[in-house]
């Protein structure tokens, strides 16, 4: 073999070895997951919380960009977004009930105050 039809022929193996690398699974479990987590966020009250409401913006841009990069056949790429994505809309969702339970907890407590007024 020559060494021009070697360097081609390597050159081709290389090539066939990074389009196989380059189209992994895409994620499309990842993205159902986060567009569920995004939902619950919204359900439970993250429009009413500034940094729960921040989170769960930056969670559906980082959506938004993972579909495009699905869309794309950027598997690695969307990945990575699906993942910054679940972890902005958990915290979107922990913020939210946490905010929910502190408003409970302070009625709770204005709650007790009165009953003690009427007590006395």
């Amino acid at each position: 073999m020559t060494y021009s039809k070697m360097i081609v022929s390597l050159t081709s193996i290389a090539a066939m070895f990074v389009a196989a690398c380059g189209s992994a699974a895409l994620p499309i479990d990842k993205l159902s997951e986060a567009k569920s987590t995004v939902r619950a966020a919204q359900e439970a009250g993250a429009q009413g919380t500034p940094q729960a409401q921040l989170h769960l913006k930056m969670a559906n841009d980082e959506l938004a960009s993972a579909q495009k990069a699905i869309d794309d056949n950027d598997g690695d790429r969307a990945r990575l977004l699906l993942n910054q994505a679940q972890a902005d809309a958990d915290l979107s969702l922990i913020l939210a009930r946490g905010s929910a339970d502190q408003r409970a907890a302070q009625a709770a407590q204005a709650k007790i105050v009165e009953l003690s007024k009427q007590a006395q």
